[in-house]
Formats: structure tokens, C-alpha cells, sequence
């Protein structure tokens, strides 16, 4: 009340997180009292809510620098010079501090009044509210600019590994993610359930689920867009899916067997020559290296469209993620799938990135998506 209220007015909406000193009896007479609404976001998403987990961690950082006490409780006498710092910074989507938002100018700090050598005059009233109004509109432009502009570099970075958009619409069978938990659960409990048919849309994202799978009263579910995916899955899929287990079971079998014989060869050199069986046995034992995919040379700014994702073991014996990228197809080569010749080819986690970046890796409607 006296460093909002008091200082910029009533609000027309709180915007919360599920917090129970934010939910209480407090909270909801004072929005009574001055005639706002409280908004809170979905449970368990505070996505939602970014700006204001983000402010949270800001000041926390600010305040844990400058607390004294072991037992850390005066973090209340901190609370208003982190709120000052944050203010007065700049912040990183709008290009321009809170202050210049909300006042039209920046605020100065004592260092820079004591150094100040001369005083500005502002003029008549009218003429500075005239010069304020328009600076703030100003920057409110430039604000707006960078904003757009840092939401949409973002939104391609977290993006940058989606390329169908998940859509569900009512009627439709589902999977749902509910990983096992408690005491009794373990790795080989199933983790997905279904299927489940959607009921409807339930905001924000959240769909009412319903299970197929059990009898008697029906038991449903509201689920987040993230933990669903369909029930039905191509064909196609599933054999290019099971195509690349079996190769990778079969690699690693060559491996194993191959590790397998030289650590019995090198067990017989050194029982053979005890003065070199330290030298034998620490060198023995190889892996066989990731076969790597044919040599297809591609274009300099040619553009590329993903097939398919697969996991591999490197030398190291770690398993490393794989891209299979080919040359986008016009609809006349489409059309001549089988007469064109294959210039697919597996690159790496590193080698993907640097292309995404360059803009190379596209989206191809003609493409099923691949597991």
C-alpha cells in the first residue's frame, strides 16, 4: 500500500504467483478494497509468470550480496536499495531501464550529482511536460522495437529443435507422460498412459483428459500440451524407428565382441612375456569407432530439412545425439522420390547447431516427423 498505492495509484490487476501469502485473506480484501482483479497463473507452470520468477532471482542476488547477519534476516533492510538497482539498470529486452519507462528519465545515482558541474534550467511547465510526454512515448517506441526483437531471437533459440507445432483438438486418442513415482516405482514401469481420449479444452494449454484404457468410472485428467503426444503413429516411422535399434544393437555387439577378443589376446601376451605385460594390458582394450555416414558434400547456402534423430556411441563409449539432414526437395523432385539419388547424411550435435544458426535447416511439408 504506501510504496505502490501511495506513490502511483490503485492498480486495475495483480498479477501473483500461487504463493499462500499471496492467496490469504489479506491479499483478497485489499483487491476488494481497491476495486482490482488478482490474476493467477496455472498451477505448476510458472512459465506464465517469467517476469516475475525473474525479478524474484534478480533481487534475491542483489540482497544476498549486501546481508551481514549469519542467520541471514535482514533481508528486509535491503529490499528497497535492490528495488533502486533494478530500476535503474538496464534491462536486456527493452534496451532501457524501468525508470525511463515509468518516469520518462533516467535515474542518477549520488556519484553522479556530486560530479554534475553546472544546473540545466527546465523551462516553462508547459514546455517541459510537453518535452517529458514526448520523450516517454519515445521510448516506449524504441522499447516496443527491442522487445519484438528479443522475444523473436528467443523464441528460435528454444524453438530451434521443434518442428511440427503439437496440435490436439477435442475427440482426439492420446498419450499422456505420468512418470512413476513413490516408493514401489521403478525403471520398468510404464511411463505413459493411455490411451486417453480429450474431453476439451481447458485454457492456457491444459486439455481434460479421459482414459480408455480401464472400466468402470471414467477417470480424467487435466494435462498440459507438453505431456501429450498422439496415440496413432506412422508406419513408417515405427520401421525406420526399429530399423536404427536393431543397427545400433548390432554395432554394438561388433564392439563388444571386438573389446572382448583383444583383452583375451593381450591376457596371452602377457602371460607369454611377464616383462611386457603392464605395456600390453594398458593399450588392449578398444572400442570400435562410430561409423561415420558416406561422404555427401553439400552446397554453400544450400538449405537442408531433418528426417531423423538417432543416438550413437563415440569412442569414449558415451552415447551422443545424431541429426540425418538431406537437401530440401522442390514438389517436381518430391514427386520423383524414388528417381532421385540419396544425398542424406548423420551430422553431429555441434555441426547442427552452426547450420540452425546459419538458417540452412528448414521445415519441409512433405516430411513425416521421425522418432
Amino acid at each position: 500500500m504506501k510504496h505502490v498505492v501511495l506513490k502511483f495509484g490503485p492498480f486495475r490487476e495483480l498479477l501473483t504467483d500461487g504463493a499462500p501469502e499471496l492467496t490469504g485473506k489479506v491479499i483478497e480484501e485489499l483487491v476488494v478494497l481497491l476495486q482490482a482483479q488478482q490474476i493467477n497463473p496455472v498451477p505448476y507452470r510458472p512459465q506464465m509468470i517469467g517476469l516475475v520468477e525473474r525479478f524474484h532471482r534478480t533481487w534475491k542476488d542483489c540482497v544476498a550480496t549486501y546481508m551481514h547477519e549469519d542467520a541471514q534476516r535482514d533481508w528486509d533492510v535491503w529490499v528497497d536499495f535492490a528495488v533502486y538497482a533494478y530500476n535503474s539498470g538496464q534491462h536486456s529486452t527493452v534496451k532501457l531501464s524501468p525508470n525511463e519507462l515509468m518516469m520518462g528519465r533516467a535515474l542518477r545515482s549520488p556519484n553522479e550529482l556530486l560530479r554534475s558541474t553546472g544546473v540545466s534550467e527546465a523551462g516553462e511547465l508547459t514546455a517541459y511536460h510537453w518535452q517529458l510526454l514526448a520523450a516517454m512515448k519515445s521510448s516506449r517506441t524504441c522499447a516496443e522495437l527491442a522487445r519484438t526483437s528479443e522475444q523473436e531471437r528467443q523464441a528460435k533459440y528454444y524453438n530451434r529443435k521443434v518442428r511440427n507445432r503439437r496440435t490436439i483438438s477435442p475427440g482426439d486418442r492420446v498419450w499422456m507422460f505420468k512418470p512413476p513415482r513413490g516408493a514401489k516405482a521403478s525403471k520398468f514401469v510404464h511411463q505413459w498412459l493411455g490411451p486417453l481420449r480429450v474431453v476439451e479444452p481447458a485454457g492456457y494449454d491444459n486439455f481434460l483428459v479421459e482414459r480408455e484404457d480401464v472400466s468402470g468410472d471414467p477417470e480424467r485428467f487435466i494435462a498440459h500440451v507438453s505431456f501429450l503426444v498422439t496415440y496413432h503413429t506412422p508406419v513408417a516411422s515405427l520401421q525406420r524407428v526399429a530399423a536404427d535399434i536393431e543397427e545400433q544393437l548390432l554395432h554394438e555387439d561388433a564392439a563388444e565382441r571386438r573389446a572382448n577378443g583383444e583383452a583375451a589376446a593381450a591376457v596371452v601376451r602377457a602371460a607369454a612375456a611377464s616383462d611386457t605385460a603392464a605395456a600390453s594390458a594398458s593399450g588392449t582394450k578398444r572400442r570400435e569407432r562410430t561409423v561415420a555416414s558416406p561422404a555427401v558434400q553439400w552446397g554453400p547456402g544450400e538449405l537442408l530439412v531433418e528426417l531423423r534423430r538417432r543416438r550413437r556411441r563415440n569412442k569414449a563409449g558415451h552415447y551422443v545425439l545424431e541429426y540425418e539432414l538431406r537437401p530440401a526437395r522442390t514438389r517436381g523432385q518430391r514427386e520423383q522420390r524414388g528417381q532421385t539419388p540419396d544425398r542424406s547424411r548423420w551430422v553431429s550435435v555441434k555441426e547442427y547447431d552452426g547450420l540452425f544458426q546459419s538458417g540452412r535447416v528448414v521445415e519441409d511439408s512433405g516430411v513425416e516427423e521421425g522418432v
